[in-house]
């Protein structure tokens, strides 16, 4: 319960910080949360609206409206599930399940789910390539959140992988 209330306050802030985000930045955000109380790894994209509509265009060849069609969200949920990849250090990679997605205020709202892995002194490697190819200047945000904080990664056209360290679950008890 405490978790899904986190998970509702999260989604509020970002919407509110739609204002400070507008299209024109190009902006792309991921938030993952190490929810230690339910074990998972939950991710959140949220995506413009106009910039997935340019995308599925290209990966469908027809002018999809998201709003109206259930078909081209999940088409576009699945090139999201193929642009943000999580790996483990040893390169094995760590299966992101779909949640489900969402329209919320000009955005499209992508979520994912997988197991924490063994944190044992690991690292993951985060891939995200998210419109990256596809919006000149864009740059995605992830916000990595811990019950002790938030790190965030950037990421732009050349820098798509970055290392973090799986937070020791000690760190993290009681959080969600």
């Amino acid at each position: 319960m405490r978790s899904k209330l986190l998970l509702i306050v999260l989604m509020t802030l970002f919407s509110l910080l739609h204002a400070l985000f507008s299209h024109e930045q190009k902006t792309a955000l991921t938030d993952v949360f190490f929810n230690t109380r339910t074990g998972n790894i939950e991710i959140a994209h949220r995506i413009s609206l106009h910039d997935a509509e340019h995308v599925i265009q290209k990966i469908t060849g027809n002018h999809e409206d998201l709003t109206k069609s259930q078909q081209a969200r999940k088409a576009f949920a699945k090139y999201v599930s193929s642009h943000f990849t999580v790996t483990q250090q040893d390169k094995s990679p760590i299966t992101l399940n779909p949640v489900g997605h969402e329209i919320e205020g000009g955005h499209l709202w992508i979520y994912q789910e997988t197991k924490i892995p063994d944190p044992s002194g690991k690292k993951i490697i985060i891939e995200n390539t998210i419109l990256l190819n596809d919006v000149k200047g864009q740059i995605n945000t992830v916000n990595i959140r811990r019950a002790r904080g938030v790190f965030t990664l950037t990421f732009r056209s050349g820098s798509s992988r970055k290392a973090f360290p799986i937070p020791p679950e000690r760190a993290d008890r009681g959080a969600g």
